[in-house]
């Protein structure tokens, strides 16, 4: 999947793991099998779709560092 959207297998991942991911279990990708250790399986035309089409935020929106305790 992350080849068809020109992107790096790690970078695909992490968005998918992000509290802002724009990716929906269910309708673009979906596990293989019922145990936490079963494959990911992506829908590629609507995880295309969903990839293109997702809005981007401003990166102080996101990025947290900066800000002090």
């Amino acid at each position: 999947m992350a080849e068809i959207l020109g992107i790096h297998r790690q970078t695909l991942l992490r968005l998918r793991r992000s509290n802002f991911s724009p990716f929906v279990e269910g309708r673009d990708f979906r596990w293989s099998g019922m145990t936490t250790n079963s494959n990911l399986q992506w829908h590629v035309a609507t995880t295309e779709s969903t990839f293109t089409n997702a809005k981007r935020m401003l990166a102080e929106a996101l990025e947290t560092f900066g800000q002090g305790a």
